[in-house]
């Protein structure tokens, strides 16, 4: 059966402007002024589809993209730093073991040279937020983006001893390394030399200020530096004689000479965050954006004259961030491979980021009652009905009782995606088709397809909508499509279409691969979500309204 679409393309047209029309974003029937026969009406039909959740084991955390961006380069994603305590979930702490490249290969360093200092510098998501001055100087104040928590955790960082490689030596493709490798696998050669360790580390929003020495200017002050905030240490002598035993003495050596050798020599930088208490903080980086500096002088001649120098390590190639999630017992008992149904579904959807949960929604699994009395399944009784669809709305509530807190803590986005493939549904090509992208703000994006969290006056979560319309469309109009399962993730950007592996359980308890979005996986956040189950109540079970046009005679 082939469904009736000629208004497709209007009706679509309609349904995004009238999103954006509506002052509370729900979502209502459309399409009822473009038939004006009196032989056809506007109706709605709902279907209760079949959820469950799976609890990942690990997930990928190596080389996570972003995007593609202009001329096909890689856009990474950033890497998360410290502890976060998960009000429903329990607590995950996150580290990073990085390479580092030399700016410059087989460095020269000149006659006679010194290391002064060693320096790390990795900047925080910041805003300026003012701009004020005093006695002739100018101070900014900022205000820290993407810091998730405000008590302080352990921060201790290492030279690691940890070669990371970049190829799997038994298939040749790109080596993959997951959540859970610093425990499984890197072990203590992770933590070769302490460079440095805060018991407390708290990041701090205030803006940096150098003092360096007095420049070509007219007065005799020492030259003032500014910058905005940053992780930045200034390495001890202990750390700064082993730097120079490392680099200044290796001058000339094959160890500087290329970046293979040089991973293979110096193999990594390992940020270890570790809970100083019940709560802790956790922040975002770039670490494209951080640098180690080796400050050094060299010189020659008579009298010596000095000159001074920098030589830049860069966080690159492979950064994989460790996470480990301790998921509260009562939980973690709910997301067993046993209890979760996916035949008959759940009663709650557990989606948690990082190596925490998806949910899997499967759409017309079962019999309905046909216009015979008869049971039909489902998708054979929606398909040969030629409804003209006008809207499809996939509701999940949010169970605020099993949030204890809620607000802030719940996930602004969730993000839906084939299951199978990974790649995003076709409501989400209508979106960027319609220019509904929003790269500045990407909260604010892909809204006609991806709804963002409507909020009560707590504040705290009541539900998201997910606009299915042109999936349905497809599904019920072709019979040689497929009724694929749809995953849905908590995500940080949904701009983020780039998928990951994350491994679970079958009921065998053997791992399997499954494809996950990346965005998934930097997420923190977590939420509860009312399934289908037999104990949700009726207002707030899981649903699929279809809104449709159809002949009163049909």
């Amino acid at each position: 059966m082939k469904l009736i679409n000629i208004f497709t393309k209007i009706t679509t047209i309609v349904v995004v402007i009238s999103t954006f029309l509506s002052c509370d974003n729900d979502f209502n029937s459309v399409g009822s002024e473009i038939i004006g026969d009196v032989n056809f009406e506007d109706s709605q039909y709902s279907s209760i589809p079949v959820a469950y959740s799976r609890r990942l084991e690990r997930v990928q955390t190596s080389r996570l993209v972003r995007e593609i961006g202009s001329n096909n380069q890689l856009v990474n994603h950033a890497n998360l730093l410290g502890v976060y305590e998960d009000p429903a979930y329990g607590q995950s702490i996150y580290s990073i073991l990085s390479q580092v490249r030399l700016a410059t290969d087989n460095p020269n360093f000149g006659e006679n040279p010194v290391l002064d200092s060693v320096v790390l510098n990795l900047p925080y998501f910041s805003k300026e937020i003012n701009t004020s001055t005093s006695n002739n100087v100018t101070i900014k104040t900022y205000k820290l983006d993407s810091v998730y928590g405000s008590r302080p955790f352990k921060l201790s960082i290492y030279q690691s001893n940890y070669f990371l490689r970049d190829f799997d030596p038994e298939t040749n493709d790109r080596q993959l390394y997951y959540s859970d490798d610093a425990v499984t696998k890197f072990g203590s050669e992770v933590e070769k030399l302490n460079l440095y360790t805060n018991e407390s580390f708290v990041p701090s929003p205030s803006e940096i200020t150098l003092l360096g020495p007095d420049g070509p200017d007219e007065d005799t002050n020492q030259d003032v530096t500014k910058s905005p905030p940053a992780l930045r240490i200034k390495f001890s002598d202990a750390v700064k004689n082993s730097f120079k035993e490392q680099f200044l003495d290796k001058q000339g050596s094959s160890e500087l000479s290329n970046s293979n050798n040089f991973f293979n020599y110096f193999r990594g930088i390992y940020f270890k965050a570790e809970a100083s208490g019940a709560l802790g903080n956790m922040v975002l980086f770039d670490m494209s954006k951080g640098r180690i500096t080796l400050h050094y002088t060299s010189g020659a001649g008579t009298p010596v004259v000095r000159e001074q120098k920098t030589l830049q390590l860069s966080f690159t190639n492979n950064i994989v961030n460790s996470i480990k999630t301790d998921i509260k017992p009562s939980i973690e008992n709910e997301l067993k491979i046993d209890v979760q149904d996916s035949i008959k579904g759940n009663d709650n959807l557990y989606i948690k980021g990082g190596d925490g949960a998806y949910a899997v929604i499967d759409l017309f699994k079962g019999n309905v009652l046909n216009e015979n009395g008869e049971l039909e399944k489902e998708l054979s009784y929606l398909r040969r009905k030629n409804w003209l669809i006008n809207d499809a709305v996939l509701t999940f509530y949010v169970n605020q009782s099993a949030l204890t807190s809620g607000g802030a803590t719940e996930p602004e986005r969730i993000y839906v995606f084939n299951k199978e493939t990974g790649s995003v549904l076709a409501d989400y090509a209508s979106d960027v088709g319609f220019q509904l992208k929003n790269e500045e703000e990407p909260v604010n994006s892909i809204l006609s397809h991806l709804g963002r969290i409507k909020r009560g006056s707590d504040d705290k979560g009541e539900y998201y909508k997910i606009r299915l319309t042109r999936h349905i469309i497809d599904l019920l109009g072709d019979e040689e499509v497929d009724n694929i399962s749809l995953g849905v993730s908590v995500s940080q950007n949904v701009n983020a279409t780039i998928n990951a592996v994350g491994v679970v359980k079958n009921k065998n308890n053997t791992p399997k691969d499954e494809i996950i979005p990346s965005s998934s996986i930097i997420s923190h956040e977590g939420t509860i979500l009312y399934g289908n189950g037999e104990n949700v109540p009726e207002e707030k079970r899981l649903k699929l309204d279809i809104f449709y046009t159809a002949s009163k005679k049909n």
